[in-house]
């Protein structure tokens, strides 16, 4: 059986996960940075306000379980700096890294809703290609990963990573409107076609809160 972790613990991680794919320049990450990458809204779910004693707390626990490291200052600098180290605790590749990151910060996703957002992490060629870490990530042993039981109404399946504690694991949902009947081909292709520019548009928003977030970075370096 995996390791778990709680909330706080799926949420640093995920974000030091996260910030050493999309952000390397700003890798390893100070407290600030991962109170501040915690904290932000995109990207997210649920929405944190954690501070920076909970963080601290939580990256030595983390510290402990041998998934984080203390990078100390280099000579003349004064901040120390925290890493991942999933790599050689887990054995993840950089395309399990980023599937897991986005599983662990906004939980249970669909193969097409990994593909869209971990463009900004690793640019899977399509969904075959993420459905082939799903299926790695379900066999290595432990299991990391496992299909949640089908919603009725909805076509596609979720996963959902296997680090959450005993009575913080995701089940299905049951849906709340009525099942519509199926579309005729026509209107299937316009909204197949209304359903690619959200993604695009959900991928634009998520690059300029990230430029947002370097943004922010340099300023506090240059105050």
């Amino acid at each position: 059986m995996a390791e778990t972790l709680n909330e706080l613990e799926r949420r640093v991680l995920g974000v030091l996960i996260e910030k050493s794919l999309g952000q390397p320049d700003y890798y390893p990450m100070t407290l600030n940075a991962v109170v501040a990458a915690c904290n932000q809204k995109q990207n997210r779910d649920p929405i944190m306000q954690l501070d920076d004693e909970t963080v601290a707390r939580t990256l030595n626990t983390l510290k402990d379980h041998g998934l984080v490291a203390l990078v100390l200052p280099s000579p003349g600098g004064r901040t120390n700096r925290y890493r991942h180290d999933i790599e050689n605790h887990f054995g993840w590749q950089k395309r399990q890294r980023a599937v897991m990151a986005e599983l662990l910060l906004r939980g249970p996703q669909t193969p097409g809703e990994l593909r869209t957002r971990c463009t900004r992490l690793f640019p899977f060629e399509g969904l075959e290609a993420v459905a082939i870490v799903l299926e790695s990530l379900e066999q290595c042993e432990p299991p990391m990963v496992a299909t949640l039981p089908r919603v009725p109404g909805q076509s596609a399946v979720r996963y959902a990573h296997l680090l959450y504690p005993e009575g913080e694991a995701p089940t299905a949902k049951p849906e709340t409107t009525a099942v519509r009947p199926a579309p005729a081909t026509d209107e299937a292709n316009v909204q197949s076609q209304v359903n690619s520019v959200w993604a695009e548009l959900a991928s634009l928003r998520e690059t300029v809160a990230d430029l947002q977030e370097r943004l922010a970075a340099i300023e506090k370096q240059l105050l």
